[in-house]
């Protein structure tokens, strides 16, 4: 018998479902809060996070990301 156990450290990204802001960049109501962090994978299934939160806004429409909160 033969298993392939693929394991390692990936990036796990998730948004916000809050506050939608409209892009500088593009003027679509597409900005959301996205939280950021590297997380340990077992079969591609991230299970432990690893080090710190990061915290950014992100158009997913443009892809433009930013540090600060939005104006709009």
């Amino acid at each position: 018998m033969f298993f392939c156990l693929v394991f390692g450290v990936d990036k796990f990204k998730r948004k916000s479902s809050g506050h939608v802001w409209t892009c500088p960049n593009c003027s679509a109501k597409d900005v959301y809060l996205v939280k950021n962090n590297d997380c340990f994978t077992f079969c591609f299934v991230p299970i432990i996070p690893c080090g710190g939160t990061k915290q950014y806004y992100e158009c997913f429409t443009c892809g433009r990301v930013n540090v600060y909160q939005p104006q709009y």
